[in-house]
């Protein structure tokens, strides 16, 4: 795709989104605000669909494999590698919609998608501060005894730019595969007796780029893998590093056959 093409579809891309937001805010406020939790509810269920929509018109398909569609349907926690500001639209296009996703406090501050992630129940954190991260560790057990499953990147982002811009407290290396795991995903999975079901995005980045803000439509390559039993672990460090080892193995698989077929 020559570089014009790509700046072109990119403006359709935003364009699309903009229009799409534009619709559907004063209906996400209907939902959320004058029917409660019934609102809520439809709410989810909706943005599964908003979310294929936007992956259709980015002129995105998902190439999935493993174990999908997903075998597990109760509550569980997700655990996925973050690769890129489209890993939301993925996850929310192809998992139950009865979930809640962990995000960075400054996200509910974002004009007019913050009040709608702030009141539909999402649950925010501020990754530095040990009182926020505790706040939003009660709030998922809360969620998940309640029936919900939880999204989580336990990479707790996938970059730290290094200037005073980045949020991120964590020592993130920009071109490393996998960064190591934070361990609340896994300590939440063993008290609240759910499973875990990781999830391994592969190319998000290649289809829109945080760098430079471009959209490129193709495939989006992801891998599910099967719910892993977490009542069978005794302690949360040792399926954090059964889930890195298992993702980070299947990434350098793909790596090394994209790299063959380039």
């Amino acid at each position: 795709m020559t570089n014009l093409l790509v700046i072109i579809w990119t403006i359709w891309a935003f364009l699309i989104t903009l229009l799409i937001f534009i619709i559907l805010f004063p209906i996400n406020l209907f939902f959320i605000f004058c029917l409660g939790s019934v609102g809520n509810k439809i709410f989810m269920n909706y943005m599964y669909y908003v979310a294929n929509i936007l992956l259709f018109f980015y002129g995105m398909r998902k190439d999935i494999s493993g174990a999908y569609p997903f075998g597990h349907h109760g509550p569980c926690v997700y655990v996925i590698n973050h690769k890129s500001y489209l890993d939301v639209v993925i996850i929310a296009s192809i998992v139950n919609p009865k979930i809640k996703y962990l995000g960075k406090a400054e996200v509910f501050n974002w004009p007019l998608f913050g009040l709608i992630a702030k009141h539909s129940g999402q649950i925010p954190v501020q990754r530095e501060d040990k009182a926020s991260r505790q706040r939003g560790y009660d709030l998922m057990k809360e969620a998940v005894s309640n029936g919900f499953s939880i999204i989580l990147f336990p990479e707790g982002g996938w970059k730290n730019k290094g200037d005073s811009k980045s949020s991120n407290p964590y020592n993130l290396k920009e071109n490393q595969l996998l960064h190591p795991f934070r361990n609340g995903a896994f300590r939440l999975a063993l008290e609240a007796k759910v499973p875990v079901v990781p999830i391994a995005l592969f190319n998000a980045q290649d289809r829109f780029s945080d760098k430079s803000m471009k959209v490129i439509p193709g495939k989006i390559k992801l891998h599910i893998f099967d719910a892993i039993d977490s009542t069978l672990f005794k302690d949360p460090l040792i399926l954090n590093h059964k889930c890195h080892n298992m993702m980070l193995k299947e990434i350098e698989n793909y790596n090394l056959l994209d790299n063959a077929d380039a």
